[in-house]
C-alpha cells in the first residue's frame, strides 16, 4: 500500500481509508506516515522494504553441522569454545578463524 501511495496510485484520502479498514485509525500516526511517504515520493526515492514476516528479520541460527564442526575444531585446537547461541554468520566467522589459526576465544565469550 505504501508503494502504491509513493507511486501516485493512491490519494491521501484513499490511503487513509485503507488504513482505517485495517484498524489503523490514529490520525496523528496517519498524518506522520503520509508526510513521510510524501517526502519519499517527492524525492523520487524507494520506500523502505518491508520484512517478509512483518517484523524485523531474525538472524538464522547456526546449523547443527556448523556447531558440530566448531566443536570438533575447538577440541583439535585445544581452545575455549564460543558461547552459544550463534548465528550462521557468527558460526561461519568462527569456523574460518579456527581454520586459519586466528581464533580469539575472548571475542566469542561473554564474561560473567
Amino acid at each position: 500500500m505504501e508503494k502504491a501511495y509513493v507511486a501516485g496510485r493512491l490519494t491521501d484520502e484513499e490511503f487513509g481509508l485503507q488504513l482505517d479498514a485495517m484498524g489503523l485509525a490514529d490520525d496523528v500516526d496517519t498524518d506522520r506516515l503520509l508526510v513521510s511517504l510524501a517526502v519519499i515520493r517527492d524525492l523520487g526515492a524507494q520506500p523502505p522494504a518491508e520484512p517478509a514476516n512483518g517484523g524485523e528479520k531474525v538472524p538464522d541460527k547456526a546449523s547443527d553441522a556448523q556447531l558440530a564442526l566448531i566443536a570438533r575444531l575447538v577440541q583439535e585446537k585445544n581452545v575455549a569454545a564460543p558461547d552459544l547461541p550463534l548465528t550462521k554468520v557468527d558460526a561461519h566467522a568462527i569456523i574460518d578463524s579456527l581454520k586459519s589459526g586466528s581464533y580469539d576465544a575472548a571475542k566469542w565469550t561473554v564474561p560473567f
